[in-house]
């Protein structure tokens, strides 16, 4: 591949070189230009946040890893490592799937009462639930994906195929597991856990040991991450201690962006909250006074994020403060919890204010 130089006026010599917006890079320009681009797993090639990127001919060019190839050829069993269980076991059926996803599906923002202007729909990728044995869906595939359940002691068990086009994984935090079910890509190293491609299935084992309760949650870490993730790849995980109450009300938030590298739209990135943006079309919550309610918030994205909750506050588990903002950087996840006392509708939202103005903000009722 012929590289050119990059200039800082623009990307054209770039492009015209390489039309995936593809190149060769060294680590002291990977340092300089970090805030400008994320990157791809794939031998040291760039992707620019900016310009759309086309995923399938990327993964075109990863080799499959030998463990792979040996057991899509019957030649090794994959690994499994058994978990002794001391509690259950739960299972879930979970492919990976294209969805045409609309990021503002009203066309409009509720609060400022005008339209969103521009392309706001896209071929998204989405993890979507089944019955036993991939019978039958259990709703639509849907962004983010399912909510993956546990009491410590259990055993968890996703049982997971691949529909895309382009080899996609399942990873979790958190919960413990063997390096067989880290569901990473590792170049030569790889498990077939970390390398599932169209039409494969694979048998995660995850161990909800003492220690891992809590807000967690899955993502793709496959061979052409972050593209799939920022696609749509994600989805919560929660670690219940059965021996403690559970919340009346319990909410998860993702905050995260849809890049024009993974929409394929130009000139348009949503700060979204669980795939959409704006008031009216983000998440509505609902509780009631009296109460007990948990939010759940985890960033999946480049940015640093806040959480503040109009109306609210609660305490800061590491000082005992009161307070009614936190902030969230990637791969964090922070909860609150609190008894509601304060009727109304309220906002939340990020407070960094580039990221509420580009539709990271939703409604809250209390009755």
């Amino acid at each position: 591949m012929k590289v050119g130089k990059r200039s800082r006026a623009g990307d054209s010599d770039l492009q015209a070189d390489d039309p995936l917006g593809m190149r060769s890079i060294g680590r002291r320009e990977l340092v300089a230009d970090a805030g400008a681009l994320f990157l791809c797993g794939l031998a040291g090639k760039q992707i620019l946040l900016d310009q759309p990127a086309d995923v399938e001919a990327l993964a075109k060019d990863v080799e499959v890893p030998p463990k792979v190839e040996a057991a899509r050829a019957g030649g090794a069993p994959e690994a499994r490592t058994v978990l002794a269980a001391a509690g259950g076991t739960r299972e879930y059926w979970i492919r990976a799937e294209k969805v045409r996803w609309n990021v503002v599906p009203t066309g409009r923002d509720q609060m400022m009462r005008h339209k969103v202007k521009g392309r706001t729909t896209f071929t998204a990728y989405a993890y979507r639930q089944y019955t036993e044995d991939f019978g039958e869906p259990l709703g639509k595939a849907k962004i983010p994906g399912p909510l993956i359940e546990a009491d410590i002691g259990d055993v968890v068990i996703v049982h997971f195929e691949n529909r895309l086009p382009v080899p996609v994984t399942i990873h979790p935090h958190g919960i413990q597991y063997s390096a067989d079910m880290d569901g990473s890509y590792k170049g030569p190293f790889t498990d077939p856990g970390g390398f599932v491609q169209r039409g494969d299935r694979v048998d995660y084992m995850w161990e909800a040991i003492p220690g891992s309760e809590g807000a967690w949650f899955y993502h793709d870490h496959g061979p052409v991450t972050p593209i799939p993730l920022y696609k749509g790849l994600f989805g919560p995980i929660i670690v219940r201690d059965p021996a403690k109450p559970r919340p009346d009300r319990e909410f998860f938030v993702g905050f995260h962006a849809f890049p024009p590298a993974a929409t394929g739209i130009k000139g348009q990135m949503f700060s979204c909250v669980n795939g959409r943006a704006f008031t009216g079309n983000t998440p509505n919550f609902q509780a009631r006074v009296g109460e007990d309610v948990a939010w759940h918030v985890y960033v999946l994205d480049n940015y640093f994020h806040t959480f503040h909750l109009h109306g609210h506050r609660w305490r800061d588990p590491s000082d005992s403060r009161n307070i009614d903002n936190f902030t969230v950087g990637p791969g964090d996840v922070e909860s609150a919890r609190f008894i509601e006392d304060n009727p109304g509708r309220w906002f939340y939202h990020c407070h960094v204010f580039s990221h509420l103005e580009h539709g990271m903000i939703g409604w809250y009722r209390v009755e």
